[in-house]
């Protein structure tokens, strides 16, 4: 998609490659997935789900910007927007903040 987008668009328009890193595992039955970048974080947050069940998601922050989301527990969906999120640099409060909303 990005190298179709970069041929098609015009020059000033176009974007480098810069996939978001992810992985998924299922674990006794329970799914983890995770998208960005999830080591030195200045602060984990979660923002769904809780712990105690089991079932949640945990944003990574560094500096001002979301750099990963971890999900355990969870449906798929529930973790695309993180993806999209980290992927177009979001501010850190303004993705946590949709998350509480």
């Amino acid at each position: 998609m990005a190298a179709a987008r970069n041929l098609l668009a015009a020059p000033e328009a176009r974007r480098p490659f810069a996939p978001v890193p992810y992985f998924w595992s299922g674990q006794y039955g329970t799914r983890m997935q995770a998208y960005g970048f999830l080591r030195g974080h200045d602060e984990v947050a979660v923002v769904e789900g809780d712990l105690a069940g089991r079932r949640f998601v945990a944003a990574h922050r560094r500096g001002d910007r979301l750099t990963g989301a971890l999900a355990m527990g969870m449906p798929p969906r529930a973790v695309r927007a993180w993806r999209q999120a980290i992927a177009g640099g979001a501010a850190w409060r303004e993705a946590v903040g949709t998350a509480a909303a």
